[in-house]
């Protein structure tokens, strides 16, 4: 009984150890053109809240923890990782205009708790949103689709007096 202990444990590591041998899905490490941070981009204070909270998964600015190194939890954070910034990619956000319905989809996700995502925010505890970011995440994407209220032009009236 105990050789077969034995055994077991030599053939978990040595599958461990070879498992760390197995390439990751081909999300680079760091982009070429990582971005600016969204705060510079857009509303300083909901980009700061994006950066914080987004940044690692949608944009090329990912910080990869130490985790993201080993397998097989690395292959589940670039498979994570290459899926968000194929949704939504800040780092692509001061070059390319982003319309309203980018925005309110960005509110739906933070406003019924599918991002960030909750195994993410479980490890990074500084990525949860309050429901103070939420309402000003909310509130950028609602005023992108108000119309715009540029001046008012009153039309002359002919009337006699």
């Amino acid at each position: 009984m105990r050789k077969l202990a034995k055994l077991t444990s030599i053939l978990f590591i040595v599958v461990f150890l070879g498992m760390q041998f197995v390439p990751t899905a081909a999300t680079p490490k760091t982009s070429v053109f990582p971005g600016a941070p969204l705060a510079k981009v857009i509303n300083p204070q909901v980009g700061a809240i994006l950066d914080r909270s987004c940044q690692d998964c949608h944009s090329g600015r990912t910080t990869w923890p130490w985790y993201s190194r080993v397998a097989p939890v690395s292959w589940i954070v670039s498979k994570h990782v290459s899926e968000g910034r194929e949704v939504l990619n800040f780092s692509e956000w001061a070059d390319e205009p982003h319309s309203a319905d980018e925005r309110m989809l960005i509110c739906d996700a933070v406003s019924d708790g599918r991002m960030p995502l909750p195994e993410y925010s479980a490890i990074h505890r500084k990525a949860k949103l309050s429901k103070r970011d939420v309402e000003l995440i909310c509130g950028w994407a609602a005023a992108a689709r108000a119309p715009v209220n540029s001046l008012q032009v009153s039309k002359p009236t002919n009337r006699k007096e």
